[in-house]
């Protein structure tokens, strides 16, 4: 036998896990960027949105994924020269010729200096040495940079310069620098450079100078790496990752004002960081809470009579939750579905089923139980009828073994008198009394 499995009613479900989802709204801080993320680097979970689908300018945060392609390719030789091309003298300061040496075509600088270059002083040309070192001409280095977005899974995102200066369909998403922003902390490179608050630059010959972290929030409130990024079309724009009593937490904020002395958006960031390691989540499945009705078909005589059936009772045996802000309000679902279980395999708190609640990348799921034993419900329905069933029965044989044993009595008494005729010679057989008739 196997049950028949009915979830509750489609209007009980919403009144259940959408009512509670809706009346309590993560309020991410005023700022003034038109896009921003706060989100769990060890989970992935959303903890502030703001318009984090909208197509934006990222400036200089670009360096970032330019610095993932770079590390593909030298991570394991960050000491070898790379040659400063013609093509570096045409890039727009901030850079190395102009900011800190006006160095000769054909200069070699290391690997590991270029991505201090890169990364902490944001200086463009940089940039296009590692292209034209890695790729024949900057075009194809940029076809290498969207390859890697789209394996980082940046689907509404396209590259067109190696350092983020602009061009009209040079964007991305604030979503979409969430995972560019991860993948560029977990690269040991990226991050060891990041950490720094200054760095000596020097080529083979020569010291070039002093490379300051334009990131301001570097060794403060807990942040371990971060990229700025500005053009008058973007704003400004920083992405930083923090870590604070075990947790990390990733912040980005797109097209702040710019305040001429780059100092508002961290601001804006700092108020968005402490507000997103405080931040609760919403729950939005109680351990213990109640989430449906199964319905389970049995046979009270297993092999005969009718088919009933018996309403059990489901449970969550755990808490669902998650950060209330907008993303996760309007888009998670939440998912039930039960196994296929005969009566007997039903105890009380034996797993039925699962809840599982999608996130827009998390996937969070618990057992839902039974309050009941169902073989004993069953056992405590029909006890009467089974009761009469077992005395009826066991009258049948008794009355069925005394007959047989009376039988049997009968018998034997008769076996016995044949065979004291038979000594006596008083008995005899109805074969032999035949012959004299």
């Amino acid at each position: 036998m196997r049950k028949t499995l009915t979830k509750i009613p489609a209007l009980l479900i919403i009144i259940i896990f959408l009512l509670p989802a809706t009346t309590v709204k993560a309020e991410i801080p005023e700022i003034s960027g038109s896009a921003a993320i706060a989100f769990d680097l060890e989970t992935d979970e959303l903890i502030f949105t703001k318009d984090i689908d909208k197509k934006v300018y990222p400036a200089s945060i670009t360096k970032l994924l330019t610095a993932l392609v770079f590390s593909d390719h030298y991570s394991s030789k960050k000491t070898e020269y790379m040659l400063y091309p013609q093509e570096g003298k045409l890039v727009i300061p901030y850079a190395i010729y102009w900011n800190l040496k006006n160095i000769a075509v054909g200069t070699e600088i290391s690997a590991d200096d270029i991505m201090h270059a890169l990364l902490l002083a944001s200086l463009n040309d940089a940039s296009t040495v590692i292209a034209l070192n890695i790729s024949e001409t900057e075009e194809d280095f940029v076809k290498l940079m969207n390859e890697k977005a789209r394996e980082l899974g940046m689907m509404n995102s396209n590259f067109v310069t190696t350092s983020g200066l602009h061009d009209d369909n040079h964007y991305t998403t604030a979503f979409d620098l969430m995972l560019l922003l991860k993948a560029a902390y977990n690269d040991p490179w990226i991050r060891e450079v990041s950490m720094k608050q200054s760095y000596e630059m020097k080529s083979k010959n020569e010291t070039l100078g002093l490379l300051e972290n334009r990131n301001k929030h570097i060794g403060l409130l807990g942040n371990i790496m971060g990229k700025t990024g500005y053009t008058g079309e973007a704003g400004r724009c920083f992405a930083g990752v923090y870590e604070r009593d075990g947790k990390t937490i990733g912040n980005i904020i797109l097209n702040s004002t710019n305040d001429g002395v780059n100092v508002l958006v961290f601001e804006e960031t700092e108020k968005m960081v402490n507000a997103a390691f405080e931040e609760e989540k919403v729950i939005r499945l109680s351990k213990s809470e109640e989430v449906g009705v199964i319905t389970v078909s049995y046979r009270p005589y297993k092999i005969v009579g009718p088919t009933k059936e018996i309403e059990v009772p489901v449970k969550s045996a755990d808490t669902i939750s998650y950060y209330g802000n907008d993303v996760n309000l309007s888009e998670t679902e939440m998912d039930i579905s039960y196994l296929d279980l005969s009566s007997d395999e039903i105890k009380e708190n034996s797993v039925v089923g699962v809840a599982s609640v999608q996130e827009r990348l998390v996937t969070k799921k618990v057992d839902l139980v039974s309050t009941l034993d169902v073989e004993a419900k069953i056992l405590k329905t029909h006890l009467f009828s089974y009761i009469l069933i077992v005395f009826f029965t066991v009258t049948f044989v008794v009355l069925i073994l005394i007959a047989t044993i009376s039988k049997r009595r009968k018998k034997a008494a008769r076996r016995r008198r044949i065979e004291s005729a038979r000594r006596s010679n008083k008995y005899v057989d109805d074969s032999k009394r035949n012959r004299f008739k």
